[in-house]
């Protein structure tokens, strides 16, 4: 199958949804992954926004070898991601590119702009695929997609629908994250190191659900076109 991870900045698929697309990879599955935005506003240390952009696509690069990922990035200004004619082509076409069986991407729920839009443009577009809109195809298609929506940067998803058990795989998403060296010094201000909230929050799900590490989704469904949904096959 085909796997596609949606995101707003070069960070947000380690967080989110790394140790599932490794699980993935693991089955001999294609993963893709597609970033609305560079996070070229994203640094308490460099203030070129060029420059902060072109450092954080090649963090992503680097990351993106663990799970053997190809990578589009859309590089719309990070904190001004917006619902317009453009973006809604640019994500269709990174949905076409990746010919998806399965999308994760942001809840929308979350709070942060840039990932609420872009759940959004994923939802608004999805109905565009063959795989969900039969009309959207000229030949019949036997194919389904799932879409998936990650938990919240801000708060918790209080039902989930679903859980992975990534307690193999979270050595090698925690490498992946430190792969964001620009991010770094974000952690520093707090007096933590880049990783570890998202180790307390996977071990927090993941004592939950009766493993070490685990993360965790929700099923868009969309009626009329998609009744159900699959995670791992």
């Amino acid at each position: 199958m085909n796997i596609l991870a949606v995101g707003a900045h070069p960070d947000d698929i380690e967080y989110n949804v790394g140790g599932t697309l490794l699980k993935y990879r693991k089955q001999g599955h294609s993963i893709f992954i597609a970033l609305t935005t560079s996070g070229n506003t994203g640094s308490n240390v460099m203030t070129d926004t060029k420059l902060i952009g072109e450092t954080r696509e090649r963090e992503m690069l680097k990351a993106a070898e663990i799970y053997d990922a190809k990578v589009r990035f859309l590089r719309n200004d990070d904190e001004r991601l917006l619902d317009t004619n453009e973006t809604r082509t640019q994500v269709l076409d990174a949905m076409r590119w990746a010919n998806p069986d399965i999308i994760f991407t942001h809840s929308p729920k979350d709070e942060s702009p840039d990932h609420w839009m872009t759940s959004h443009l994923v939802r608004a577009m999805v109905l565009s695929l063959p795989g969900i809109n039969q009309q959207a195809s000229e030949k019949p298609c036997d194919k389904h997609v799932s879409v998936f929506t990650w938990e919240p940067t801000f708060g918790v998803n209080n039902l989930p629908e679903a859980h992975v058990d990534i307690s193999d795989e979270f050595d090698a998403k925690y490498a992946a994250i430190q792969n964001h060296e620009s991010q770094k010094a974000y952690m520093d201000v707090f007096g933590s190191k880049l990783g570890e909230d998202m180790r307390i929050f996977n071990a927090f799900r993941g004592l939950q659900y009766g493993c070490r590490y685990a993360e965790c989704f929700s099923g868009f469904r969309i009626h009329g076109y998609m009744p159900d949904f699959r995670l791992l096959p």
